[in-house]
C-alpha cells in the first residue's frame, strides 16, 4: 500500500493521508491518517468495498464525522 494525501474538504488545518489495497477477495480496503496541525488526532478504517471510489466516499464521510465531533467537543462549555 502506498499513502497520498487526499482533499476530503476538511476544514483548514485538518489533513488525511490515506492508503488503499485490492484485496484477495477483489474488494478495497484501506486506512486513513487524521491530523490537525501536526497532531494525528485519528486512524480510520475501511473494508469490503466492492469499488475505490466506494472507499474513498465511505472515507470521507468518516472523516467529515469525526472532525465534526471533534469541533463540537471543543466548543461544549465545561
Amino acid at each position: 500500500m502506498t499513502s497520498s494525501l487526499m482533499d476530503f474538504d476538511l476544514p483548514e488545518d485538518w489533513s488525511c493521508s490515506v492508503e488503499f489495497e485490492l484485496t484477495a477477495e477483489g474488494v478495497y480496503a484501506g486506512r486513513a491518517e487524521l491530523r490537525h496541525e501536526f497532531t494525528q488526532c485519528c486512524v480510520l478504517v475501511v473494508t469490503q468495498q466492492p469499488t475505490r471510489e466506494a472507499a474513498i466516499e465511505c472515507m470521507k464521510f468518516q472523516a467529515a464525522r469525526f472532525v465534526a465531533e471533534w469541533n463540537a467537543r471543543l466548543t461544549q462549555p465545561s
